[in-house]
């Protein structure tokens, strides 16, 4: 006789999150017109603190003209779901797309909708004579 040992199905892992933590997603000019330098821009994902994820904005520079040293300049931080609107307010939200921010670990709500335009009308008869009348209608 022989004995079946029936194993558990084994359950797949969802994804993990990234071990980096900072991401760059481009750069933005900064200062007044004809005297602009430019600004690259980093993405941070913080910790969770009570269930709530938060990420920053941050950029890399000196805080004096003498120093020697860049220190990492926070420039905006926000929760989860803000995330989308905080990129376009400082004019990067165009540089990254939802996959790439789903890649870096963020599982917010994408609330953009957009308004479904219809190309092709239906039941538009298809003999040459209808469609002559159909013309004629338009103009």
């Amino acid at each position: 006789m022989t004995n079946i040992v029936k194993f558990p199905k084994i359950e797949k892992q969802r994804k993990l999150l990234p071990r980096q933590r900072v991401f760059y997603i481009g750069f933005r000019y900064v200062g007044p017109f004809l005297c602009q330098d430019v600004q690259n821009i980093y993405l941070k994902r913080n910790g969770l603190k009570e269930g709530l994820r938060t990420w920053s904005l941050i950029t890399y520079g000196k805080y004096d003209e003498n120093d020697y040293k860049e220190y990492s300049i926070e420039l905006e931080s926000c929760e989860e779901n803000d995330l989308p609107d905080l990129l376009n307010e400082f004019d990067v939200g165009n540089q990254i797309n939802f996959d790439e921010l789903r890649k870096m670990g963020w599982n917010g709500q994408v609330d953009y909708t957009a308004k479904i335009i219809k190309l092709f009308k239906k039941n538009i008869p298809t003999s040459s004579m209808a469609s002559i009348s159909i013309l004629s209608e338009e103009e």
